[in-house]
């Protein structure tokens, strides 16, 4: 029996191996691409559209799948920090919300709906909580492909979590991901 496995595994390693090779050399690159600005951004040096701490990653923005964030936001009461899009991090509207790294060194996602429901959650140490909920954000609904999105927001806003709040300000512009918002 052990000669009928180990002849039956010699036939199928080298369909294996070419599956694989084939699968890694259709699947392009595996590293992000880099922005005009490395991709990072010092806290208060950025470039782009928003402002100061702003991130922008260049391409081919405006067209599907293709994504840029601009702007930041600023965080006080149980966290101080200001918060940016790098390339690479997730970018989507609405529930799959946007993941900023803070000047801290800290990851944070915040998402808002097109009813101005603002969700901020961190796995900062500071912050008990995890997740802290608010409303009333000023959103900013484009066209795209034909429907009405929330493609950014302007912020000024305080989010609740159980160990207490947070406030948030400062504005953000999602261009492009698979729902092609506009710039």
């Amino acid at each position: 029996m052990r000669k009928l496995t180990s002849a039956s595994a010699c036939r199928f390693a080298p369909i294996l191996l070419a599956l694989a090779f084939g699968l890694a050399a259709c699947s392009g690159g595996s590293s992000p691409s880099v922005g005009a600005n490395g991709g990072s951004t010092a806290p208060g040096a950025g470039s782009g559209a928003g402002g100061p701490g702003a991130s922008t990653a260049t391409g081919a923005a405006g067209s599907p799948g293709a994504t840029t964030v601009t702007g930041s936001l600023v965080s006080s009461g149980l966290y101080s920090a200001t918060w940016t899009w790098q390339s690479g991090n997730a970018a989507d509207i609405g529930t799959g919300g946007v993941t900023m790294n803070s000047d801290k060194g800290t990851f944070g996602s915040i998402s808002v709906l097109a009813d101005g429901t603002i969700t901020f959650t961190s796995g900062a140490p500071e912050l008990k909580s995890g997740s802290y909920k608010g409303t009333g954000a000023q959103v900013h609904m484009k066209d795209a492909s034909g429907t009405q999105l929330p493609c950014g927001w302007t912020l000024d806003n305080d989010v609740t979590g159980s160990d207490g709040v947070i406030h948030l300000k400062g504005t953000m512009d999602v261009i492009g991901t698979a729902f092609d918002c506009p710039a």
